[in-house]
């Protein structure tokens, strides 16, 4: 069906564009998003928005372990990796969700997000009230 057509193009899509970073230097450099952001020990939900359009968001600890992205239905795309969730648009975004578990342990966390467009990328250091 053309949905499966979609879904498929999709994540051919990801698994091409995963393959050209890891094959490119980056720059770190400013895309307009904001260089932190703090959740509470509950939890909850953020919008973040940059100046410029990304095409690829990351989440990874300080070890530089991460989750994996995966395609959701209208476009959207995730990557989760431990108490953190991002949420975005396929090819066209400017704007990052940014979704934290509640904190059940008695330390404070911290995880990073990376943005990239095209050779540039932000990183995003978020972090969690115990």
């Amino acid at each position: 069906t053309k949905h499966d057509i979609m879904k498929v193009a999709r994540y051919f899509s990801v698994i091409v564009l995963s393959l050209v970073l890891t094959s490119c230097e980056f720059e770190e450099t400013d895309l307009g998003f904001p260089k932190s952001i703090t959740f509470t020990r509950n939890g909850g939900e953020k919008t973040i928005i940059g100046n410029e359009s990304f095409v690829f968001a990351e989440i990874q600890d300080y070890k530089g372990n991460h989750g994996s992205i995966e395609g959701g239905e209208d476009g959207k795309l995730y990557n989760v990796y431990d108490w953190l969730k991002v949420e975005y648009v396929e090819l066209k975004n400017d704007v990052l969700k940014v979704y934290a578990a509640p904190n059940t342990t008695d330390k404070e966390r911290t995880l990073y997000i990376e943005v990239y467009s095209g050779s540039e990328y932000d990183v995003i250091t978020v972090k969690q009230g115990k």
